[in-house]
């Protein structure tokens, strides 16, 4: 561990240089492996940001004033001035009870955020109680407790960034009355690749020659050695987890960090040791000093060098891609976009005979719609999968499938309806998508697990299946607008305008329950592949089993003339809880087979969304929504 309690506190920057935009730059678009997966830093940067402060950039307070810092800046500063970091405020604590649990002094009893300098004098307290607390299941923890655990983890998330490069960052010296001083005479001491080199020749000599050793001699030996690896132990402790060295072996697919590169010193049933040509230029790196010409120049060589490693294994052709897609922010632009077009669908209810202004709504939903697909093909490109692979990718192709429906019934009804709601959901999917990533504050293009590595079924069954979702939820939306708009006697002698509104209901549900059983049985023979059954009454696939039987229900209903326009409302809002049953409430259970979707904290969401949505069906049944016409409806 670190031993940043120890360290003095953080000097007075009289002056600050900022990161010049090419370095900021080569660093975004350095290749680093996590997770089993080839990704820039700029990446990497953001989601560690994410989960440490809550956003994706940093508001800093400086010498020169107050600064916006990217992700990537963050880091950089994190990895090359560790001491300037520290007085960042980026840990977000959700309410000052937790800091003033741990014995510190709270700035104010909401949500604010803390530097690693404010909560240092507390480190001990905090790892004793997250340890404490760790040992509790998560949905077993308390809210206090859950806060003190992810504190703890941000924590030393951080630590082990700031001390990534505490190996090369220094000389390593041998006093002259040292056993090791013949073989590192250097009185200002040698970078890593120089012990690297040396250390293990002469600890071999060292063991050749005990036992010609004295007694003092011997035990003087060994515990100089003890100490030397005690000490490269404590200066690699934060470099385990930043994989920087593409392996030079074709063969081999896992990266190496500087800490695995520095043991690979020092095994004796491997390969003997090669210097990684990246280290020197790290060392370059590390010694240069921060902001300077000297840096950039080093920081252009490493990355070249990476980028070229990357290159000749095939892994680095995706990850300029990559940085691009998040620095343009599809996603992002297309939410606002969604909000604007919504925006505009309400105009036209102001001057409903205006038909320019309807045909502008409806070119409004186009431009959100095209960055929404822009953006799902591109995470297809990139991870050179199918685009529904995790749960977040999942609300992002729901919030299309809606939108897409929502145009073509408007371009088939033209009743102003399905545009306004098509727009609200495309809004409303991308706000929970970025909420999903917010709060998870993981990366959402991780590798995928072994039981999704097969793409034919995966962009079959799983793409299909999640069709489905966005259309039943399409389907319950407008069954809201019929059961609303009853209830609040809207337009109550306009029977033309509810009976376009339930033909728009029925169509949607049609098209939810064909893709759902498309979906369902291809799941089947996916289950059959990879698990060797089509079927096991799994919950996921019991909720996909749920979503088809209503679809049934509700068809075979109508046809015998049981459930007319007021029926298939009602019908259809317990459709729209089904479908987030099968699409969150399965994963919340934590159990069965689908382990890549479970989900937890989510339960409370879960019943309020459910308990509103029984409200309204049953509002559905009240007598008046039944409007002029035959009493006898279902």
């Amino acid at each position: 561990m670190l031993l940043f309690c120890a360290m003095l506190a953080a000097p007075v920057f009289a002056e600050t240089p900022r990161w010049p935009e090419e370095t900021v730059r080569l660093f975004a678009t350095l290749p680093v492996q996590e997770g089993g997966r080839v990704k820039p830093l700029d990446t990497l940067a953001r989601f560690t940001l994410l989960r440490l402060n809550g956003m994706r950039v940093l508001k800093a307070e400086t010498p020169e004033g107050r600064l916006r810092l990217s992700a990537t800046e963050w880091l950089l500063d994190v990895l090359f001035r560790p001491e300037l970091a520290r007085t960042y405020r980026c840990f977000s604590v959700e309410t000052g009870e937790v800091v003033a649990a741990l014995g510190g002094a709270a700035h104010t009893k909401k949500r604010d955020r803390y530097s690693y300098d404010e909560l240092a004098p507390h480190r001990d307290k905090l790892m004793e109680l997250a340890r404490k607390y760790a040992e509790t299941p998560a949905e077993k923890r308390g809210w206090m407790e859950g806060q003190i655990v992810s504190l703890g983890e941000a924590v030393v998330l951080f630590e082990n960034l700031a001390g990534a490069l505490d190996a090369v960052r220094r000389a390593h010296r041998f006093p002259a009355d040292s056993v090791f001083a013949v073989a590192f005479p250097e009185a200002d001491g040698v970078p890593l690749s120089v012990v690297l080199k040396r250390m293990p020749g002469v600890l071999g000599d060292m063991q050749a020659r005990r036992a010609e050793m004295s007694e003092e001699e011997a035990r003087r030996t060994a515990t100089e050695a003890g100490t030397f690896f005690d000490a490269l132990e404590t200066d690699l402790a934060g470099a385990w987890n930043l994989a920087l060295f593409p392996p030079e072996d074709p063969e081999v697919s896992a990266w190496r960090s500087l800490a695995e590169v520095a043991a690979a010193a020092f095994q004796t049933d491997g390969p003997p040791y090669r210097e990684d040509p990246l280290l020197p230029l790290l060392e370059k790196l590390a010694a240069a000093a921060p902001a300077s010409a000297d840096f950039a120049a080093a920081a252009r060589a490493f990355q070249t060098a990476a980028v070229a490693r990357a290159e000749a294994r095939g892994e680095y052709r995706r990850v300029p891609l990559e940085h691009f897609f998040y620095r343009t922010q599809f996603l992002f632009y297309s939410q606002w976009l969604f909000v604007l077009a919504f925006l505009a669908w309400a105009l036209t209810w102001a001057a409903p005979g205006s038909g320019w202004m309807r045909r502008g709504a409806l070119l409004s939903l186009l431009p959100p719609l095209a960055l929404l697909a822009a953006g799902i093909a591109l995470r297809c490109v990139i991870r050179g999968r199918p685009p529904v692979t995790t749960l977040y990718e999942t609300v992002l192709f729901t919030a299309f499938v809606a939108v897409g429906t929502a145009l073509v019934v408007e371009l088939v009804n033209r009743q102003r309806i399905a545009g306004t709601l098509g727009a609200l959901a495309g809004a409303a999917g991308l706000f929970f998508a970025y909420r999903y990533e917010a709060r998870e504050a993981v990366d959402t293009m991780p590798a995928v697990v072994a039981v999704l590595d097969t793409n034919f079924w995966l962009a079959t069954h799983v793409t299909t299946i999640v069709a489905g979702y966005g259309a039943g939820l399409f389907a319950a939306l407008l069954a809201h607008v019929w059961i609303l708009g009853k209830l609040l006697r809207l337009r109550r002698n306009d029977a033309a305008f509810y009976t376009a509104v339930s033909r728009a209901v029925y169509g949607v549900l049609c098209f939810c329950l064909l893709f759902s059983v498309i979906g369902t049985v291809l799941g089947g023979v996916w289950a059959a592949q990879s698990w060797g059954r089509f079927w096991g009454w799994d919950p996921k696939e019991n909720g996909a089993l749920m979503i088809v039987l209503w679809g049934l229900v509700l068809l075979h209903a109508r046809k015998g003339g049981h459930l007319r326009d007021r029926g298939m409302a009602a019908g259809a809002v317990l459709m729209g809880m089904i479908v987030v049953f099968s699409w969150w409430g399965v994963n919340a259970l934590g159990v069965g087979l689908h382990s890549y979707g479970f989900t937890q904290g989510i339960w409370r969401n879960l019943f309020l969304f459910w308990g509103a949505q029984g409200l309204v069906a049953l509002a559905a049944l009240a007598p008046w929504t039944a409007g002029p016409g035959p009493t006898k409806q279902s």
